[in-house]
């Protein structure tokens, strides 16, 4: 059986506040959209509301299209509808990078955001606006380990550190937190939070035989890959595997486009690639699978930097497969070889199709390591991240009158 991944016990003293904490959650991104960090942030609201705070969602206006509102966000991304919504406008959304500027100046003056008890945002520019003009307490939640992807970054973030504003970061990953405490930032100012799934967005649960049927799919061998569907994400390794395995079913599950996957996938008869899907159909192909791939390449993690602890890693893990990942030391954190894995080396597609073939020609070991990366996912839920996010917040807030230690400059 494999480890616990997270601390399961709910801090008791949160859940018996008498006042609701209330949160801003600001970003920048208009909504909604495919984007996998949209999908991280409204999972988290929905798990913030659950968990007893207040949200209101602090989003650009939308220039041309009508606003989508409170109910379509909600519907499209399956959360319940119990959070506010405030949009505002700053400068014409479609040039990001001065749209992530703007929205960093105007979105934390909203008057939502000067009614909340805290500021929470995903977004760099957000987040530095917000210290430098806003009035409230802020936190900033990534999954990026900006000092050792960007060195020249780390006094930023010690400054960020000491600024009177700044309650704390929350991290996808303790890869991702070793990096700002190696910057010099007070580790008592960061937590590591694993990110979570939704039970009920997986339920019913379904045979494979019964999932193939639904997803027209061949009773054959099966491989699964639901995500981003680029050669950035490590595919090109998939179809060197779709390649070598003739007989083996590989379905790619996300692509928004004619890309160099599709290209390279079009001559292959044994790879489906499938467009992108809403969530409530993404999940039947989960079911699909003999074994979900998150492909064992560096390029996500080293070269690309826009990958750490992938999203698709809670899903896999929560629908009971088996997984084949790479030995990196972010997805380590929560995979480990042979008690919920099967992970091989980083860019070695030989040792990657070989441990294949061993888990498709050996049900019972897959069977194995499904159930155990079931096991220990289980407890992993929005609402417990976000309980455990909350309680970090609000010791940082009893906090705010204490003495910040000195950070040494590096």
């Amino acid at each position: 059986m494999g480890r616990r991944v997270e601390e399961t016990r709910l801090p008791h003293a949160l859940r018996t506040m008498s006042t609701p904490m209330r949160l801003a959650y600001l970003t920048d991104q208009l909504l909604p959209q495919t984007a996998t960090d949209t999908e991280q942030m409204m999972s988290m609201i929905g798990g913030f509301e659950a968990a007893g705070a207040t949200v209101t969602l602090v989003k650009p206006k939308h220039w041309f299209d009508a606003e989508p509102g409170r109910d379509a966000i909600a519907d499209y991304y399956q959360i319940a509808p119990t959070f506010d919504v405030a949009a505002v406008r700053s400068v014409y959304p479609n040039i990001r990078g001065i749209e992530k500027v703007a929205q960093g100046l105007v979105g934390p003056r909203h008057p939502a955001a000067r009614r909340a008890d805290v500021l929470y945002t995903r977004t760099l520019p957000i987040l530095l606006g917000a210290l430098l003009g806003g009035t409230r307490p802020v936190v900033y939640e990534t999954y990026r380990p900006w000092p050792r992807q960007q060195p020249w970054s780390a006094p930023i973030f010690r400054w960020i550190a000491r600024h009177p504003h700044f309650l704390g970061a929350v991290l996808h990953s303790e890869l991702a937190r070793q990096s700002y405490v190696d910057a010099g930032v007070d580790p008592e100012r960061l937590l590591t939070a694993h990110n979570g799934y939704d039970p009920e967005r997986l339920r019913p649960r379904l045979s494979r035989e019964t999932a193939r049927e639904r997803c027209d799919l061949p009773d054959r061998p099966t491989v699964t890959y639901a995500g981003r569907v680029t050669m950035e994400k490590g595919l090109g390794l998939l179809l060197d595997m779709a390649r070598a395995l003739p007989a083996v079913q590989f379905v790619i599950v996300g692509s928004e486009g004619e890309g160099e996957v599709e290209r390279q996938a079009a001559p292959l008869n044994n790879v489906r690639v499938v467009p992108w899907q809403p969530f409530d159909d993404t999940v039947p192909y989960l079911y699909a699978a003999d074994v979900l791939l998150i492909p064992p390449s560096t390029k996500p993690l080293k070269e690309v930097g826009n990958t750490v602890l992938p999203m698709k890693t809670y899903l896999y893990m929560a629908a009971g497969r088996a997984i084949l990942a790479p030995a990196s030391p972010d997805l380590q954190e929560l995979l480990h070889d042979d008690e919920n894995a099967a992970l091989v080396p980083p860019d070695a597609p030989d040792a990657a199709i070989r441990r294949l073939r061993t888990l498709l020609s050996h049900p019972d070991q897959s069977d194995r390591l499904g159930r155990a990366a079931r096991a220990d996912i289980e407890k992993n839920t929005w609402p417990h991240r976000a309980e455990r996010i909350l309680h970090f917040i609000q010791q940082r807030k009893d906090a705010d009158d204490q003495p910040i230690p000195a950070i040494a400059s590096q």
